[in-house]
């Protein structure tokens, strides 16, 4: 017997249907199959559990039937991109590292490493996230419901103090990497408040006026993986933090021989000349110089110009190697950028002038007036010293904003506006457009000179490096610390979790670059993230006792994601 589900319709357009229980025989005399009804159990009313659970026993069916009605979802959980940063933390032996050096809390701060790069939040926000995602704390091992935010702030600052010991192990497991050659560069990062120990006012790289701030110095390799990071107070000085690098790189990295590329604010040949020889012994360096510094290169004869115009020239004197070189693109955009600046500038002292003009032109009259015998004696004839002050200081403002000081000199006095343009100057500015000279003392049979910028012009990775940690990918600012230790401790967090999205990026990037033109499309790294993100763990209960955890069908971008970083399906069946 089965049961047959009929639908009819009626004179009056009615849908009519109807629950048969039916057997099927074979005539005897014909042969022919043939149907019996035995029952209608529509005329019984039955509900469709009852009738689910008598096909059930009709059947005889494999498993269990449910009626659709008792299929719930109980929770579905976005598990994608979570495990993605999961496994690659695991990879990159994030895990080990903190494990094997911090002890029983290394799954906080873990889980501080994943929440920087989920919510690119504050700590508040980072554990309203763990609270709203408590699988991640149980797979973790961490008892959310024990968890406090106090946890958190705390741990960092445990974790600050066991940096050194950490990024030793980090090296360890990284040394492969670098081969001796370390990227470093600095940056800084604003507070919103003022009593961090750590606070200063200095260069201010954020364009944040009016905002205290920490400095940051981090040190990679030459593909801008993070090996090493340290905070110093917000008003230190680019070059003076390069010995301590080196002696830190030397002491805790255990390095025998170092490279050290950093940008001409580092001043490294100066540096190194303030260690003695043993402290100096096996270090070299790749650097720029600055324009003054190249000027006297060609003054003192040692460069000349017209060697610019090749391709790529390389002098040495004193044991110091110059490669000459020069970028065409760069000089056109830079004699666009400073005669744009000229001309903004000459509009903007023309206007301060003019209004200058008209004061002194009343004075003037003023003063004839009262040779005339005017009567009232309290005409103004001259500028006032505040006047004058007025005038003096939006000139100098002017000069700075559109960086023009060197090329024009004013003279403002109550009888006097006047501007002089050193054209001799403006030119010799010029002939340096677009031209650089790098410097560096490595062995020709180690890197020759191609070699040796290509090696500088890496630099880039520790900015880029910097971009990723400051905007939308970490958002390391501003900080809202005012513990010293909990301020090292969240940019320390912030470098492994910038570790990971390198990764990221590593595998990302290149597969966008070919699914872009392919599909002729402009998808980015956010949608990528955002497609992970949405790979989904659903937990279906069925009945009153069964439960089934499922995935969702993926889509193409997800399935691509999942097969090139290699994610393994069946654990996230384990949430």
């Amino acid at each position: 017997m089965y049961l047959q589900f009929n639908k009819s319709k009626g004179k009056n357009g009615k849908i009519y249907e109807s629950v048969l229980l039916c057997k099927k025989f074979r005539d005897k005399e014909t042969g022919k199959p043939k149907t019996e009804v035995v029952l209608n159990l529509s005329k019984y009313g039955l509900d469709n559990k009852t009738i689910t659970s008598l096909k059930t026993s009709i059947n005889k069916t494999k498993g269990i039937l449910v009626d659709s009605e008792d299929i719930k979802i109980n929770k579905t959980i976005d598990i994608g991109f979570v495990h993605l940063l999961l496994t690659i933390m695991d990879r990159l032996r994030i895990t080990e590292a903190i494990e094997k050096t911090y002890g029983p809390k290394a799954n906080i701060i873990r889980l501080m490493i994943i929440g920087k790069i989920a919510t690119q939040g504050s700590k508040l926000h980072i554990y309203n996230w763990i609270k709203r995602n408590s699988y991640i704390s149980q797979r973790l091992g961490i008892d959310v419901e024990a968890l406090k935010l106090d946890d958190l702030y705390f741990e960092l600052g445990e974790f600050s103090r066991m940096q050194t010991k950490i990024e030793k192990k980090w090296n360890v497991y990284h040394r492969s990497r670098h081969k001796d050659i370390y990227l470093y560069d600095i940056t800084s990062s604003y507070f919103e408040g003022t009593e961090n120990a750590l606070s200063a006012f200095g260069y201010n790289r954020d364009g944040k006026k009016g905002k205290k701030q920490i400095t940051i110095g981090l040190i990679t390799d030459s593909k801008g993986f993070p090996l090493k990071i340290q905070v110093f107070e917000g008003n230190e000085v680019d070059y003076k933090t390069v010995n301590g690098q080196l002696k830190a790189i030397k002491e805790q990295f255990g390095a025998k021989s170092i490279v050290l590329v950093g940008d001409r604010g580092m001043r490294i040949r100066l540096n190194l000349e303030e260690l003695s020889e043993s402290e100096k012994q096996n270090i070299s360096y790749i650097s720029a110089l600055s324009s003054s510094e190249i000027r006297a290169l060609i003054n003192d004869k040692v460069i000349q110009l017209e060697l610019f115009s090749k391709d790529l020239v390389e002098i040495e004197d004193g044991g110091i190697r110059y490669i000459l070189c020069n970028n065409p693109v760069l000089q056109k955009e830079k004699n666009q950028t400073r005669e744009a600046l000229k001309s903004r500038f000459e509009i903007e002292i023309s206007s301060i002038k003019s209004s200058w003009d008209k004061r002194h032109e009343q004075n003037l009259e003023n003063i004839e007036k009262i040779g005339k015998g005017h009567k009232n004696k309290k005409l103004v004839t001259a500028f006032t010293e505040k006047k004058l002050d007025n005038f003096k200081y939006r000139t100098t403002k002017a000069l700075k904003k559109y960086k023009v000081s060197k090329f024009y000199t004013v003279i403002i006095s109550n009888d006097e506006f006047k501007v002089d343009y050193d054209l001799q100057k403006y030119q010799e500015e010029k002939t340096l457009d677009g031209k650089y000279v790098i410097e560096s003392t490595v062995a020709k049979e180690d890197m020759d000179t191609k070699q040796v910028r290509g090696k500088y012009k890496e630099l880039q990775n520790v900015e880029h490096a910097f971009r990723d940690m400051k905007t939308d990918k970490l958002n390391i600012r501003p900080i809202f610390h005012i513990n010293e230790d909990q301020t090292r401790g969240h940019v320390f967090v912030c470098m492994f979790s910038y570790a990971i999205v390198k990764e990221l990026e590593t595998v990302i990037y290149p597969w966008l670059k070919t699914y872009n033109k392919k599909n002729n499309c402009k998808l980015s790294y956010h949608d990528i993230t955002d497609e992970l993100n949405n790979i989904k763990v659903s937990e279906l209960k069925m009945g009153h006792k069964l439960k089934k955890i499922m995935i969702p069908e993926l889509n193409v971008i997800q399935s691509e994601m999942v097969n090139i970083f290699n994610i393994k399906i069946e654990k996230l069946m384990t949430v």
